[in-house]
């Protein structure tokens, strides 16, 4: 019956762009401080009078606030490669009336034990975690998917006649 199956799909289109975007916040960042640096040297040299004596502290603390921002655009950047990595494409969760199948691991309605969403730390992405009866979970990273949690817990809602849930709660934190 139509309406009786629902698909969630990974989109490699949603992982490449959070790279792209990684990657580009990266060399943002270095630019700039290279840029700023370059404008005091400049500047330094220009009007050696005026600069003279802070000139080095400028360079410093600018090269400084620089390379702390790019560590961290450096950290995004290996968050992001980090779950392209973890992406395979394809389907990511497929529902039905008899069950959940979340990655690799198939769930009958009867033996889910909880379906959570946890959010993702340091711009990596949110995380839904299925954990059957029996202790088995799997993991799937919802951002890169074509639903939003909101709309699968409706589809989980409706397919598992009321059994079954996604919790939330833990986005609102």
């Amino acid at each position: 019956m139509p309406g009786d199956e629902f698909g969630v799909y990974y989109q490699q289109e949603l992982v490449q762009a959070r790279v792209q975007k990684a990657r580009s916040g990266l060399l943002r960042r270095l630019g700039s401080t290279l840029l700023s640096i370059g404008l005091i040297v400049a500047a330094w040299f220009g009007f050696p009078d005026a600069f003279a004596g802070m000139a080095p502290w400028l360079i410093g603390s600018t090269a400084a606030i620089g390379g702390v921002g790019a560590i961290y655009q450096l950290v995004l950047l290996l968050v992001a490669r980090s779950d392209a990595a973890k992406v395979p494409g394809g389907l990511a969760v497929g529902l039905n009336r008899e069950g959940v199948l979340v990655g690799t691991s198939w769930f009958p309605w009867g033996q889910v034990g909880a379906l959570v969403v946890r959010p993702g730390r340091l711009g990596s992405s949110a995380t839904l975690v299925a954990t059957g009866r029996d202790n088995t979970s799997q993991r799937i990273l919802l951002d890169y998917t074509d639903a939003k949690p909101a709309a699968l817990d409706s589809a989980i809602l409706a397919l598992s006649g009321g059994r079954a849930r996604v919790d939330l709660s833990r986005l609102d934190a």
